[in-house]
């Protein structure tokens, strides 16, 4: 679910913190990495070993660290601004994910170590789950949604205003 976790996370960041100049490019960086990670890793280099799609970067540790090697590794300035909002959208993700309901993997790994199982043959019946489950259509729908409100008010039919959006992550709405 690439539109949900993206415009869910921009829209709740712009709720929340209400940053004009946060780079929306590294918060959309950020609102997609733990399934970025655990996709890959959990159903096709270690399928073996997890057969899950949520495993490490889905788990409340895996933020945390990520927020706190920002805050130690880094000073003042741009690159930090950037790396917070990564930092910042993978725990959005987790909150849309609502990830606090799987307790094994979000609190990993205070109660177990392995992670739970997920479908079997994840990507062979990819499609099926995904149009099977109404819920996921009306959140990716929703998250289609609010990016298109949000290019429309921030003026991206415009070529100066995708300019800068491409050029500085920001956009003036």
């Amino acid at each position: 679910m690439i539109f949900w976790h993206v415009g869910g996370t921009i829209l709740a960041f712009r709720y929340v913190f209400r940053d004009p100049n946060v780079d929306l490019r590294f918060l959309a960086l950020g609102s997609i990495l733990p399934d970025l990670i655990d996709k890959p890793l959990g159903t096709i280099f270690l399928a073996d070993t997890f057969q899950a799609s949520q495993i490490y970067g889905h788990t409340l540790i895996f933020s945390s660290l990520l927020m706190g090697a920002v805050l130690l590794g880094t000073r003042r300035g741009i690159w930090r601004r950037r790396l917070m909002a990564v930092a910042v959208g993978s725990f959005f993700h987790l909150a849309l994910d609502v990830m606090w309901t799987v307790r094994e993997t979000f609190l990993w790994p205070a109660f177990v170590w392995a992670f739970p199982p997920g479908p079997t043959e994840y990507w062979a019946g990819f499609i099926d789950r995904l149009l099977g489950d109404p819920w996921t259509l009306v959140m990716e729908a929703a998250g289609v949604a609010y990016l298109v409100y949000l290019g429309r008010k921030a003026g991206l039919q415009h070529a100066d205003a995708r300019s800068r959006l491409v050029r500085t992550g920001s956009i003036q709405v």
